[in-house]
């Protein structure tokens, strides 16, 4: 089996280096990966613990801070961010991984790797946990905030061969964000993607999904505007970590609470770890011409491993190149 290589951004997050250090512990022999850490060597080393000969250091010591705005001179620095997404253009590694920066790490990939072509802008698609027990995929996390009718459609194309070729679903149903079900509802960036995605055969449209709909497992993909997509994804993230201490708080209030927690702790377990989104890793960029994984800011070292697997499992389904084959023209 082939060796999957990874290019990881050390210093990108709120908890780096330890976060993107730290996930290397979860990585056993078995799992055929090569990992470039890129970051301050010193600051690296101190972190690894034992024998990890699957990892190489590059050393780096400049970095993108999370609250840094992106500039031309800033695209110019040879930051750990700019390094790990050269290394996957020369071809070095499979594909490349930050928690930090994401308009930074958005940008780099954009003006480094290029967009594939008939793809005019990338959009982040995440995976949320549904109640069917499966994931629904959302796009656009944050990428596209002002996008167009077509910047849409080209989103659902993007959603609709991501699913079917990663996750083997045949005939992913899409569906639009919208404020209600009718075909009328919504403002005109709504109505005008409504009407091309209802008018391209090749992608199985269900139509307009509400909010309360998101986990319901109706759609396979739903598509949105970045800006929209962002909100939901730090509000479900805050919904779920409110729900659970709220939940423990009532529980433990008195003793038959106390007692019923004892009977349903492995439930409770389940529960946070289908509902916690370091389970999902990170979401993959799609439309730039590469593999590009971007981890939450606040990734554990948990949640970055997962992310690794997530681009593994990217990378084995050869999704660039199927992307490639499809023709983009309107039909």
């Amino acid at each position: 089996m082939n060796i999957v290589k990874v290019a990881i951004d050390a210093m990108g997050g709120d908890n780096a280096p330890i976060s993107p250090v730290k996930s290397c512990y979860f990585i056993k022999n078995e799992d055929n990966l090569k990992i470039f850490l890129i970051g301050s060597k010193e600051k690296i080393n101190r972190l690894i613990k034992g024998k990890m000969d699957f990892i190489e250091i590059i050393d780096c010591d400049d970095f993108v801070s999370m609250n840094e705005k992106v500039s031309t001179t800033l695209l110019k620095r040879n930051t750990s961010m700019r390094i790990a997404i050269n290394l996957l253009k020369e071809k070095k590694v499979d594909f490349s991984l930050s928690a930090g920066n994401t308009s930074a790490f958005v940008s780099y990939a954009i003006s480094e790797l290029g967009m594939i072509e008939g793809i005019d802008r990338p959009s982040i698609a995440v995976l949320f946990p549904n109640i069917t027990g499966g994931v629904t995929i959302f796009i656009d996390a944050g990428a596209n905030i002002n996008p167009k009718p077509i910047h849409l459609f080209q989103s659902a194309f993007l959603g609709s061969l991501y699913s079917q070729i990663v996750f083997n679903i045949e005939k992913p149903k899409i569906a639009l964000l919208n404020v209600g079900e009718e075909e009328t509802k919504g403002d005109e960036l709504r109505k005008q993607t409504y009407k091309l995605l209802k008018e391209e055969k090749r992608i199985n449209f269900i139509g307009n999904i509400e909010g309360h709909e998101i986990f319901s497992g109706k759609a396979d993909v739903i598509i949105t505007d970045g800006f929209t997509g962002n909100v939901v994804l730090k509000t479900s993230e805050g919904i779920t970590r409110s729900f659970r201490t709220i939940l423990m708080q009532e529980i433990r209030k008195n003793l038959i609470g106390k007692f019923g927690l004892l009977l349903i702790s492995k439930n409770l377990r389940n529960f946070s770890k289908k509902a916690d989104y370091s389970e999902y890793g990170g979401g993959v960029l799609l439309g730039v011409n590469g593999n590009v994984i971007i981890s939450h800011g606040r990734s554990s070292p948990r949640a970055i491993y997962n992310a690794i697997k997530l681009g593994e499992k990217i990378v084995k389904s050869n999704l660039i190149e199927k992307i490639k084959e499809t023709k983009w023209e309107l039909q």
